[in-house]
């Protein structure tokens, strides 16, 4: 009997051979670290260069900093404030604050947070920085931006489906804004379809739909190349659109600009001590050769994973696609080979999670502990 990885496939006179992935060497592992503030909802997770990670307390109102030793920092939000996500910028750690309607910045040396308030009192989710050192940010029906100077750009849109919302923004080379369309109707017409991309300089919308109706995309992320990598919650696959090839339509939207004056709050830092040293747990993965399905201007990977519900992504430098499954797995799809390889996580059912990837190849994981407390942070060493 061949071993599973060993799949091959006639391609005109040619073999594809799937030779053996790195990980029937050696077993890999994932261990978790309890947050310093049980039950707090960890959600969004970054790593700086030096291997520190940063996340979101979101029900305790703190940023989390924890040092490549396990020493961990808890940093207070003002305001009893809820982060959601956050980025490192070179100013401070940016981040998203859903309660105050207000989008904050952290500067670490001080423990200060100085608090933008979203002038039309939208709610603030994921978060993106853009290069001119502009804040992105989605709300429920919209996209804005934060410009250096507290001015405010709000593109409000009228959605797909009457209860749905954007999720996550993703910022391309030529500074166009791609974000998905989300609700949780399901498969078939009562799930949502809608991935759109605004063009700030014109206030152009270009609406695209994924090829499976009522795939309902929940995670964009926009390649170096001019592609975009989709999740589909409810079509259980990734997607990868070529905006050049697939239909649209556009349409404009008239923005509404404000300006929010930053309130500044002392800093105070917790120094919450060490996480516990934890064994690493060995995982085993399943790896499974997928047939993609081709439409103009789409290539769509099934997940093998039935109900996967698939959500946050990134790329690696090798071109892979990492993506988190809410139904507890982390899946990377390597698109050369066509084969998609899932990690079982060892907490199941744990609720929402966020990725991220290291120098060393490894993938960091919030599991907010929704459904399944404590909240924890997670490390997949494949």
């Amino acid at each position: 009997m061949k071993p599973a990885w060993l799949v091959t496939g006639i391609l005109g006179t040619g073999i594809v051979l799937v030779l053996p992935p790195a990980w029937a060497q050696h077993r890999p592992t994932v261990t978790e670290y309890s947050n310093p503030t049980p039950n707090s909802l960890a959600e969004g997770i970054e790593v700086t260069r030096d291997g520190s990670l940063w996340y979101c307390e979101t029900l305790a109102s703190r940023l989390v900093l924890q040092r490549p030793d396990r020493s961990v920092v808890e940093y207070p939000v003002p305001n009893g404030g809820q982060p959601n996500t956050l980025k490192i910028g070179q100013d401070g750690i940016w981040f998203t604050d859903q309660l105050n309607n207000a989008i904050g910045v952290l500067h670490p040396a001080s423990g200060e947070v100085v608090e933008y308030r979203v002038p039309s009192g939208a709610m603030p989710t994921f978060i993106e920085l853009a290069p001119d050192g502009s804040v992105w940010f989605p709300e429920p029906n919209g996209v804005a931006r934060m410009d250096p100077h507290g001015t405010f750009t709000e593109w409000q849109i009228v959605l797909e489906k009457a209860d749905a919302h954007i999720e996550e923004i993703s910022l391309d080379p030529a500074g166009h804004v791609w974000f998905a369309e989300k609700n949780f109707g399901g498969p078939g017409p009562d799930g949502t379809n809608a991935v759109r991309r605004l063009d700030p300089a014109t206030n152009v919308i270009r609406e695209y739909r994924v090829p499976t109706l009522g795939g309902t995309p929940a995670g964009v992320l926009a390649n170096a190349d001019g592609t975009v990598w989709v999740t589909e919650f409810f079509g259980n696959a990734v997607a990868l659109l070529d905006p050049g090839a697939a239909p649209h339509t556009d349409f404009t939207v008239t923005p509404l600009i404000g300006t929010s004056a930053g309130q500044s709050t002392p800093g105070s830092r917790l120094h919450a001590g060490g996480s516990p040293h934890v064994a690493a747990t060995p995982v085993t993965p399943r790896l499974t050769a997928v047939t993609p399905s081709r439409t103009p201007g789409w290539t769509e990977y099934p997940i093998p994973n039935a109900n996967a519900n698939a959500g946050d992504l990134r790329t690696d430098p090798s071109g892979r696609l990492w993506f988190e499954e809410d139904a507890g797995q982390i899946g990377v799809l390597d698109p050369a080979a066509s084969t998609i390889t899932e990690y079982p996580l060892p907490t199941q059912g744990n609720g929402y999670y966020n990725i991220e990837l290291d120098a060393h190849g490894r993938i960091w994981i919030t599991e907010a502990g929704f459904f399944a407390p404590p909240s924890k942070i997670a490390v997949l060493e494949p």
